[in-house]
């Protein structure tokens, strides 16, 4: 059975349709004669398939490896901002660092103190609500100080939803990346962390390639 959201939806869409078909018909008037026709009959033929709800996913993030001089670490920053609005089912956050190695836990265990030269060696990533950057509250933080992986999926429900307007991905990180003359001493800190947000949009058939669709957003 279809929710009264789902019904909605779909009158929107045919409203919105039948506006495509007002345009497209009038461009078509504009045409000369003979060609006008043939348009006319190609767009009646096109026209009749439905539209279809699909799910698009928007991702933001980064993928950063560090590179250094020496073993001594250094800092990287980011940030990067997406869209929450009503229309969004869920977002996911995946976070995965690689921080240490054997190696650096062999030396930490038998020369103890002596990593610490080196300097903090860290990720932490970090969500925010419209408005709550810098000073306020995060939506989430995770921090990882070794190897450390962490997915999770948030879903828009109509008892919680999630706060309209533009949200904030940032990270703050310390680490280091030196290649030495032998593999197995070189030690590259890393870190992976995507946002992927997904939200219903349509697809026309007279209208859109393959993989192509419009957010149901825009056409409200």
């Amino acid at each position: 059975m279809q929710t009264g959201k789902q019904l909605g939806d779909e009158m929107k869409i045919r409203v919105n349709r039948g506006v495509v078909l007002a345009l497209l018909i009038t461009l078509t008037f504009l045409s000369p004669g003979c060609l006008s026709l043939l348009s006319m009959r190609e767009i009646m033929e096109d026209m009749k398939e439905d539209p279809k709800i699909r799910t698009q996913d928007t991702r933001v993030g980064w993928d950063y490896t560090f590179e250094t001089q020496d073993i001594e670490s250094t800092e990287y920053t980011n940030e990067s901002d997406f869209l929450i609005d009503p229309t969004v089912s869920e977002f996911e956050i995946y976070f995965d660092a690689s921080i240490g190695d054997s190696v650096s836990d062999f030396v930490n265990d038998t020369f103890p103190g002596l990593i610490e030269d080196v300097g903090a060696r860290y990720v932490e990533i970090s969500i925010w609500e419209p408005g709550e950057y810098p000073s306020g509250t995060p939506f989430l933080t995770e921090r990882a100080t070794e190897n450390y992986e962490f997915s999770e999926s948030y879903v828009n429900e109509d008892s919680s939803p999630f706060v309209d307007g533009e949200w904030l991905l940032t990270v703050d990180a310390r680490g280091i990346g030196v290649e030495a003359p032998i593999d197995i001493f070189s030690v590259y800190d890393s870190f992976s962390v995507k946002v992927t947000v997904s939200r219903p949009c349509v697809f026309f058939a007279e209208i859109h390639e393959i993989g192509e669709c419009t957010d149901l957003i825009d056409l409200e």
